[in-house]
């Protein structure tokens, strides 16, 4: 017994006397993965094949023709206008198909969501994939006018966003004329509003949605929704031309 606590001693001891190391130097590179690095897997490759065709195939098909580049930008865009008019509206039809008696007022859509801009000519569903690439769902939320007030001070600090329904004048970052439907917001009466599951959860600073008094999650993907509806506008007229209208703007 003592020669155990002897040898336990000793082992304690020559741990407590070593010398603490630190990193003095690190050393990095990056490995090029390519055709050089190392020989295609031809069996790998057999395997792979069927799927990567359908994806390019599925990635390749025609959406819509667009008459401009619609790319996003602030205090508005061609973009950020497209995304948000149709949220709301499939806000709107999701309502009727499923005979809530709810007509949303405004649509928000944050500016980082948007990941990319679309060409002018042709747009495929590649390149809403790559315009929407989360699984963002539609959701609405009752909020207060409150908070609808707190919202476009957010949307007026950063310059601008994605909103339709909505109309805002921005001077020195702050809000300056603001409506809903046309009307001014009312801080005490309660408004519908259309946005994400991310947004909705108070992300991206949007904590002033966060605790609404209903919600309602649609389950579509913004991403989905998108594709039908350009779907739809082109075979029902034909290249699509979105326009910018002044919902949001910098006032004098």
């Amino acid at each position: 017994m003592r020669h155990s606590l002897l040898s336990i001693f000793v082992v304690l001891l020559l741990f407590s006397c070593s010398q603490h190391l630190t990193v003095s130097q690190i050393n990095t590179k990056n490995i090029a993965v390519n055709a050089q690095t190392a020989a295609i897997d031809s069996l790998a490759q057999t395997i792979v094949k069927p799927y990567r065709d359908s994806i390019q195939n599925d990635m390749s098909k025609l959406v819509a023709v667009s008459s401009a580049a619609l790319v996003k930008d602030k205090p508005e865009s061609k973009l950020t206008n497209l995304v948000s008019d149709v949220i709301l509206e499939y806000a709107a039809s999701y309502c009727v198909k499923n005979n809530i008696n709810i007509t949303p007022d405004a649509a928000y859509v944050n500016y980082g969501g948007i990941r990319a801009s679309l060409p002018q000519g042709e747009i495929t569903v590649g390149r809403i994939f790559e315009v929407m690439p989360f699984e963002n769902e539609i959701v609405l939320v009752k909020v207060s006018g409150e908070s609808i007030l707190k919202m476009a001070e957010r949307i007026a600090a950063r310059g601008g966003e994605g909103v339709a329904g909505l109309k805002l004048g921005i001077r020195d970052g702050k809000p300056g004329t603001l409506t809903v439907g046309g009307k001014a917001v009312d801080s005490s009466a309660m408004y519908w509003l259309v946005t994400n599951d991310y947004i909705a959860d108070g992300g991206d600073q949007m904590s002033m949605l966060s605790a609404p008094a209903e919600r309602i999650n649609t389950k579509l993907k913004i991403r989905d929704v998108l594709i039908q509806a350009l779907s739809e506008r082109y075979k029902k007229n034909g290249v699509i031309d979105v326009k910018e209208d002044g919902r949001i703007y910098n006032e004098q």
